[in-house]
């Protein structure tokens, strides 16, 4: 069952959503998509340091794309972003965090990709005995339409835990 929750508060709204990445064997500095759920592989972005790739084309990775995107049923204004994040079995990891909003076609293809919420490298270095969170920045293009997706994204810098797991938690007004 999908690991979301959404609460109204007066205008604001706050969703979300996360879980269990793959397992992570080679996926240091690569951006990972953050499921909803549990992924049995995980939907990579790209290994550009800076930001995700800008365009995604599923092939045959249908399964692991709907996996990690998030769509609105109206249009939103995305307000405020934090992601959570923990991994096991790899001690000092640090990470690189945004959230990345996409159009998408009739055939899940994904285009024009942006990041909606950036942060530069955590300053949160971590281990298998702790949690981390990131607030990130929002940008002044924060709208999100129910043709297009938001998708949280981590990218584990210099070595690949054995494990990982993260949530990404969004507010926004509609």
């Amino acid at each position: 069952m999908p690991n979301t929750f959404t609460k109204a508060t007066s205008s604001k709204v706050t969703d979300v959503w996360g879980g269990a990445l793959a397992r992570m064997t080679g996926q240091d500095d690569t951006w990972l998509g953050i499921p909803i759920g549990h992924q049995t592989v995980n939907a990579k972005f790209g290994t550009t340091t800076s930001a995700p790739d800008t365009t995604y084309s599923p092939s045959t990775t249908a399964d692991d794309l709907l996996g990690v995107i998030w769509t609105p049923c109206s249009t939103i204004k995305v307000t405020k972003c934090k992601i959570i994040y923990g991994e096991g079995g790899t001690t000092n990891i640090t990470h690189r965090l945004c959230l990345m909003r996409y159009d998408i076609d009739a055939d899940g293809d994904l285009s024009n990709g942006v990041e909606v919420g950036t942060a530069a490298t955590d300053a949160n270095s971590d281990d298998y005995s702790q949690l981390r969170s990131t607030d990130l920045v929002i940008t002044t293009d924060n709208a999100i339409t129910t043709s297009q997706v938001l998708i949280g994204m981590v990218m584990p810098v210099d070595i690949s835990p054995s494990a990982m797991a993260a949530k990404c938690i969004i507010e926004y007004t509609m």
